[in-house]
């Protein structure tokens, strides 16, 4: 037998090993390969059949069947890097969510409150941009019985051909912290985008989330692609275009005191009247509590010639930081005051 046919059937044998230590999970919860093969035909499209699947399962023989490996690393979320490595790779994947936070401390969402699709914003990955990037968030149950998560981000990007819409699907489990009752969700696709959502959770006695709001984490669209992170909301609903003006305000982090320049007021004072109507009313609130505002810019400071060494300046900007109007600690409660209402009965309602 020549070199290239033993290195082969070495890459065959090491392929099914790695298969077969899911499927000996898969029969110890009670399945076969009759159960397996209605799966994977139920939720693809390569019609396998039973032999196909058997003989590439068996250590007994070489067959291997393309889209039958396809098809089960698809359905057990493999790294298909991974398990067609050659075999003497070390390197081993990370394993699935679900089972690595597998435990009484963390669990897959099971609240079927949660199903559906949800529909939500979040800004751009971009510096300086201020554009909404669409959200479409669907949680159902797969055909194992638990939760998973399918993520949608829509976004407009302008190019020589004019403005196109580009869409990433990301997929993932939302684990449920049974600890601290929050819910945490990573989502990647085959190409390596990342995205983690982390919000709230609350078991509620009506079967219907309509509104929530959390923590994003995922990369910037730079060429470092340093983590991100800022807010995202989500709704049961679509929003319809004319509100949308509103999202930008719900995207800020939860805070008490709403920190805004003289400028801004006015200019928003004269493009909406309901902020006009407010400044009028509460104007005695607003003067009260009216300071004036340093607008230190630390690069600018830091790229001025100074007898200041830059190690001082940075001394200097650290301490002023600590008593910028910044908030230094977000709550994403279930109970968002200042927002709940206002969805609920504006935002939502056609």
């Amino acid at each position: 037998m020549g070199e290239l046919a033993i290195e082969k059937k070495r890459q065959i044998e090491e392929v099914k090993k790695r298969l077969n230590v899911e499927y000996d999970n898969f029969v110890m919860r009670g399945g076969n390969y009759h159960s397996l093969l209605k799966i994977l035909n139920d939720g693809q499209q390569f019609e396998l059949n039973y032999d196909t699947l058997r003989k590439t399962l068996s250590m007994q023989g070489y067959t291997l069947d393309f889209f039958c490996v396809l098809a089960l690393c698809r359905y057990w979320k493999l790294d298909t890097a991974y398990i067609l490595s050659p075999p003497d790779n070390k390197e081993k994947p990370m394993p699935a969510a679900d089972a690595m936070m597998d435990s009484i401390k963390f669990k897959v969402l099971d609240d079927t409150a949660y199903l559906g699709t949800y529909y939500g914003y979040l800004s751009s990955n971009k510096k300086g941009n201020s554009a909404l990037h669409k959200m479409r968030l669907k949680i159902e149950t797969s055909q194992a019985g638990s939760f998973t998560a399918t993520l949608t981000i829509e976004s407009d990007v302008v190019d020589k051909e004019g403005i196109r819409t580009l869409k990433k699907e990301l997929h993932g489990v939302p684990i449920l912290s049974t600890f601290n009752n929050n819910i945490a969700i990573t989502l990647t696709d085959d190409i390596g985008n990342f995205f983690f959502l982390y919000t709230n959770y609350k078991k509620y006695l009506t079967p219907r989330v309509f509104y929530r709001k959390g923590i994003a984490i995922t990369s910037a669209a730079t060429d470092e692609r340093e983590p991100v992170m800022q807010t995202f909301v989500l709704f049961d609903r679509p929003i319809p275009e004319e509100k949308l003006c509103y999202i930008p305000g719900l995207l800020l982090p939860p805070q008490d005191i709403v920190a805004i320049s003289e400028d801004s007021l006015n200019t928003l004072k004269e493009e909406y009247p309901v902020v006009a109507q407010l400044v009028e009313n509460f104007q005695y609130l607003i003067k009260e509590h009216k300071e004036i505002v340093y607008d230190i810019n630390e690069i600018s400071v830091l790229a001025e010639k100074s007898d200041m060494s830059k190690e001082d300046r940075l001394k200097a900007l650290t301490l002023l930081k600590e008593k910028s109007l910044a908030a230094d600690k977000f709550f994403f409660t279930s109970s968002l005051n200042e927002s709940v209402d206002f969805v609920r009965d504006y935002l939502l309602k056609p």
